[in-house]
């Protein structure tokens, strides 16, 4: 063969050299980094576990809950110990206790001889200068009728002087009453505490006796609109505005006192535990008493320890969290190599569990009665993970971290089966999901999920309608915004990273994507071979429970570097003559090859997610092309051959559905062969799948021999259905056809 036939087409894609296997094999990432970060999320989530912000918080009361039954050994008192109140119930009634105390105001009798000097100054001014408007101008008197007073006449000098008298009269017996420094509308209670500062006696009168200085001005216009024009009213308010000065003071500091005696005076504890009398017995139903006894008996063992987090509560925390950890750390390092191996992917798993820590924790530490455990988000990252993952690394994900919840909020396993249920229901809600919208379908079920757990031990423990109703609200809450949370945490995942989720791949689900539609204009029979392949593919997909909808959309775009050069593909060769008959065996090999990277080319260009491009090269892995393989060995004239030569650049299928393309894709091709039965055919497949499992092809995919088998079953069933062979129907007679046509007429 001349070295012009083995010319190169004028391609640049072709210009490309094949990279070695070894290349084209993406590097795992280094274990050390998910070492720091499984060391991180196991440390963070101790440190929540052992450290409490207040001391009570450290007893971990959730597992003693009234109506539940002790499940531990009958527990004697070591020693006498005070029983303390509730924590709520101690605060509500130093609460009810500081209501009672009354603010506290000392009263200054010296302020009230001060005003009065202030006032007089004030009207020698403005009586000095004969009330001209100069002295108005500059003291700054600005009201609308003050006109009216300027050079008054001897009659209206009478008169300013009159309601001046009345003025100080008006301001004596307001005093006498009281005017404060603060706005009366903030003190809320009815009464006051009033201390003289100069007997030190001290009175309780009512608040609505005293003014404060808007009350006080208001009062005096009240009192002198009746006797004097609106303009001396005006002047001797304004006065009284620049002049006045507060007699009654509000003391915080006596009044903070008070409140601090007053919390002081409530009791903490109700009763006493003498040594040597028994607490509880294992088995009985604790009641209201018998909690609180175990509560302070576990309080004073804490308080006489000398360290409050010692050593070994921090080892054994940590345990804790190990064991629990481990759940979903042994599942991704043996079924789910591809999350462990992804840094990011591992990220997210991990962030999962700190996150639903934390908040966990923070519903603790802030002291309040309402059920805060309820809005724990641990559903939404339950939805998350499926959606972003699957619905199995989503239900051992929600697993860990409803133990994590129940750990580190003190053994509440109510909280925890309740959130579990939730969560797991809410990720299978989302299996199967092919919209953003349908997220939103999962509120019925979350909230499902939540009603069952709340109910069983809310009738179990007796409570009251109003906690079940809190508690309700609180899981319809939590129902309602976690569709939301997950929404927003996907559409940032999505921005920030390569993750391509099956809503996004929804996106690609179109047989009238433009790239596909160049391939049926280009490659008509590429094309059909991969809609073939899309629906066998599918049907195995669905056999062994892979992912139909990935499995699908990467059939779609498998061969699409085939439409770099179509015609050297055998179900393109049309009324053509076939191309490599003018090549040698390596350099068609090499064209063969070259439609993977040409491939991986234009998912580029077109902009395809890694999770579809993927398809492209492991469809065919690292396999050897056997037909020119066999030419080239028949060529060789006892010259060495190399395999290395022969076989796709790869990588290796690393998943299921890549896998399920690969048997697939060959199967296709395979059954345009002739086949005359059932039986042959069904070998031919069987021996295909052994060749590409001994050639260890499948060795990176996390697939069982079981499967595998499925997928054969499939296969035959459905290419046989295809191509099987139609009955050969007689035909009548020509003279038997005439004959009927006669008797018809």
């Amino acid at each position: 063969m001349s070295k012009s036939q083995e010319k190169s087409p004028a391609n640049p894609l072709f210009s490309k050299k094949l990279l070695p296997i070894s290349e084209k094999t993406p590097t795992k990432t280094p274990l050390r980094n998910k070492i720091a970060v499984s060391i991180a999320t196991l440390l963070i989530c101790t440190f929540l576990h052992n450290y409490r912000l207040n001391e009570e918080s450290q007893i971990p009361s959730f597992s003693l809950q009234v109506g539940s039954v002790w499940p531990n050994n009958t527990v004697i008192a070591e020693y006498t110990f005070p029983i303390y109140k509730e924590r709520n119930q101690y605060l509500q009634e130093v609460e009810q206790a500081k209501k009672g105390i009354l603010p506290v105001f000392i009263k200054i009798t010296e302020n009230e001889k001060e005003t009065f000097r202030n006032f007089d100054s004030l009207f020698k001014r403005f009586s000095n200068l004969n009330f001209s408007e100069n002295i108005f101008n500059e003291l700054n008197f600005n009201f609308p009728s003050k006109e009216l007073l300027f050079n008054p006449k001897p009659e209206k000098l009478n008169e300013i002087q009159k309601a001046k008298v009345q003025t100080q009269k008006i301001l004596n017996s307001i005093f006498l009453q009281g005017v404060t420094d603060v706005n009366l509308s903030n003190i809320n209670s009815t009464e006051i505490s009033l201390v003289d500062n100069n007997t030190n006696k001290e009175f309780i009168i009512p608040k609505r006796i005293l003014f404060d200085k808007d009350g006080a001005l208001s009062q005096l216009k009240v009192r002198l609109q009746n006797e004097f024009p609106t303009e001396i009213v005006q002047f001797y308010a304004f006065i009284i505005s620049k002049s006045l000065i507060p007699n009654v003071f509000f003391s915080s500091e006596l009044t903070e006192k008070r409140l601090q005696l007053a919390e002081k005076s409530v009791p903490k504890t109700i009763g006493l535990v003498k040594s040597g009398e028994t607490i509880v017995e294992k088995g009985s139903i604790l009641t209201e008493e018998t909690v609180l006894k175990l509560k302070s008996y576990e309080k004073v063992k804490l308080y006489s320890s000398p360290e409050k987090i010692s050593f070994t509560a921090t080892l054994a925390s940590f345990l804790n969290i190990f064991s629990i950890y481990l759940i979903i750390l042994i599942y991704l390092i043996i079924l789910r190599k591809r999350i462990f191996a992804d840094d990011f992917q591992f990220g997210i798993i991990n962030f999962s569990l700190v996150l639903v820590a934390l908040i966990s924790w923070i519903t603790i530490t802030i002291p309040s009665n309402l059920p805060l455990q309820y809005v724990i988000i641990l559903p939404s990252l339950s939805i998350l993970t499926a959606i972003v993952f699957d619905s199995r690394t989503a239900f051992y994900s929600t697993v860990t971290m409803a133990m994590l919840v129940a750990s580190i909020r003190g053994n509440d396993f109510e909280t925890a089966t309740s959130l579990m249920l939730a969560g797991v229901i809410g990720a299978y809600s989302v299996r199967d999901i092919q919209s953003r919208t349908q997220m939103f379908r999962s509120m019925i079920f979350i909230f499902i999920g939540f009603t069952i757990p709340i109910t069983a031990f809310s009738l179990a423990k007796s409570v009251e309608a109003h906690t079940l109703f809190e508690s309700f609200g609180f899981a319809i809450l939590n129902s309602m915004l976690s569709p939301v949370l997950t929404y927003a945490l996907l559409f940032f995942l999505e921005k920030v990273s390569n993750i391509t989720t099956d809503l996004k791949l929804k996106e690609f689900d179109d047989v009238n994507h433009p790239l596909l539609q160049k391939l049926r204009e280009v490659a008509p029979g590429t094309y059909q071979h991969t809609l073939s392949v899309a629906v066998l593919a599918e049907s195995c997909a669905e056999a062994i429970g892979a992912n139909r909808l990935l499995t699908r959309v990467g059939a779609y775009f498998h061969d699409i570097g085939k439409i770099t050069r179509p015609e050297y593909f055998a179900e393109n060769q049309i009324d053509i003559e076939d191309k490599h008959e003018f090549l040698s065996p390596k350099r068609s090999a090499e064209i063969i090859r070259e439609h993977v990277l040409n491939g991986i080319e234009i998912a580029k260009k077109y902009g395809l997610p890694p999770r579809i491009s993927d398809f492209i090269p492991m469809h065919h892995g690292t396999s050897l092309i056997q037909h020119f393989y066999a030419k080239a060995l028949e060529q060789a004239n006892d010259e060495e051959v190399d395999e290395k030569d022969f076989r796709y650049p790869g990588p290796k299928p690393n998943n299921r559905e890549t896998v399920i393309l690969m048997i697939c894709d060959s199967a296709e091709a395979l059954s345009r062969l002739h086949f005359k039965t059932k039986e042959e055919l069904a070998n031919s497949i069987e021996k295909l799948i052994t060749n590409k499992l001994l050639d260890g092809q499948f060795d990176e995919a996390d697939i069982s021999i079981k499967e595998l088998k499925r997928i054969e079953e499939i296969c035959v069933q459905h290419l046989y259905g295809i191509i099987h062979h139609r009955v050969e129907y007689k035909e009548i007679p020509q003279n038997k056809l005439k004959n009927e046509n006669q008797n018809n007429k």
